[in-house]
Formats: C-alpha cells, structure tokens, sequence
C-alpha cells in the first residue's frame, strides 16, 4: 500500500512553520500522544502514528528507535493488535502530561485570586525550600525571591507576602521569561503571521492528513514554547498571550485528529 502523502501546498505551510530547527522525534511521538490519547484507556495505533510522522518527513526507522526510547524511560506502552501495535501513555507519562495540559491547551487561563512573594534568604533550609518552591510553580524573580500564585505551603524560615490585586511591573515580568524563550517565541509568532493567512484562505480544502499534520507542527512547537515560560498567568497585552490567542483559533479551525479519516 502506498503511503499517504500531502499536497505541495499543505508542504510548504508545514516546513515555513517547523522553521529551522530539526525535530526531535521522540518530542513530535509525546506531543501526538498528548493529543489523541491523554486520556485513560485511549490508544494510538502504530499505523496511525506511521501516517503521521511520515507527513512530517520523519523516517519510520527513526520512530521506532523514537518509540524504544519512550518505552525505555516508561513514558508509553505498546501491545500487539493484529499485525500492528497500539500505543498508549503509561500512567507516567499520562500524569506527565496532565500536568501540563491546561497551560498547553486552555485558551483562556483564569487569573490567579492572589499571588504570592517568597523570600528564602531567611529560611534554614533555603536549598530544599527552593526546589519545593519551584515544584510548587513559583518562578524566581532574583536570587532568593519567588513569584507565585498560590500558597507556598511548609516553607520555614521564609518571608511570606500575598496581595490579590498587585501591580506587577513590566521590568519584574521580563525577568521571568528566559531571553531564549522569548526569542523563540518572536519567530513561531513571525512564522504564524505568515501561514495562517494561507491556511484560512486555502482555495481548495485542505485534506483529513494535510490538517493533521498541521496541527501536530503547530501544537509542537507551542507545546516547546509555553512550557519554557513561567506556570504564572500573563497579561492579556504581552506577544505571549497573542500567541496563545492565535495559536488556539488556528487549532480550533483545524480541529481534532480523526485517524479514522487519515487514510481516507
């Protein structure tokens, strides 16, 4: 059987949005699981996840060693259906993933009831006090200082503030985005300017695997994205909450995976 493949047109949107990055092709495997089977019990057949990296141009003999590793680390599970594999989440890797899900997957986060400033410069314990902090969500603002928005917990020692309507400075908010992330994020939003235009405005429909594939590229490289900001809600004006906005019309109008239809 000859594989499917995508339009020439539905190409060129998919490679101005990779940019110049490679994939890394275990990364691509998490973020399709992410997407069709997060919840428990759901699978994603081998055949399906085969149709799929190959409309990303990555090589089956790739995924499988993709998939080895995944297994390896405890991340996914595989059993024999037929002549093929299903593949699924271990409860690792589910948890992993719900963990994140919201900030990946909600358009509209709620803003927070209070935030709270920890300062751990007075704990005696400031080392491990700071790993729970950053287990917590927190983001340090400078050295022994971290934002937050909900309640520290056990944090002994440490000088403890909370406000519900604070003023956070624009300065303040800069420092918690690494510059590499911003970058990062200046060139997905440069690129997305330039193809969903194209995507909306498509004269002929785009078809079940061409919009599948768009849609992994794009929730790939925000999936990389948001999770290299702060867990902290950001102002609705900042370039990373138009991101947000933009990338999540975009994965509405593409709409949910149907491997049913990728053959099709």
């Amino acid at each position: 059987m000859v594989a499917p493949t995508i339009p020439d047109e539905a190409q060129d949107l998919l490679t101005l949005l990779q940019g110049d990055g490679d994939l890394r092709v275990w990364s691509v495997i998490v973020t399709i699981m992410g997407d069709m089977a997060r919840g428990p019990g759901q699978t994603v057949s081998g055949a399906t996840l085969g149709v799929l990296m190959g409309a990303l141009g990555i090589r089956p003999e790739a995924t499988r060693v993709a998939l080895h590793r995944l297994r390896k680390d405890g991340w996914i599970s595989s059993q024999r259906a037929g002549r093929g594999s299903l593949y699924a989440l271990t409860d690792h890797g589910r948890a992993q993933t719900q963990a994140v899900a919201d900030r990946i997957y909600d358009p509209n986060p709620p803003a927070p009831d209070r935030w709270h400033l920890v300062v751990t410069s007075t704990s005696t314990d400031p080392d491990n006090v700071e790993q729970h902090l950053v287990k917590q969500g927190f983001s340090e603002l400078s050295p022994k200082v971290f934002l937050g928005v909900s309640g520290p917990g056990a944090c002994p020692g440490c000088l403890h503030f909370s406000d519900n309507t604070p003023q956070l400075p624009q300065t303040m908010l800069n420092t918690l985005i690494p510059a590499p992330a911003a970058a990062e994020t200046q060139r997905f939003q440069a690129r997305l300017a330039q193809v969903r235009p194209r995507i909306l405005s498509s004269q002929s429909p785009l078809s079940s695997l061409s919009k599948a594939a768009l849609r992994i590229i794009v929730l790939h490289n925000w999936r990389r994205i948001v999770l290299r900001w702060p867990p902290l809600p950001l102002p609705p004006t900042w370039p990373e909450a138009q991101l947000r906005r933009d990338v999540h019309a975009l994965l509405t109008w593409l709409g949910p995976i149907d491997a049913d239809a990728l053959r099709g």
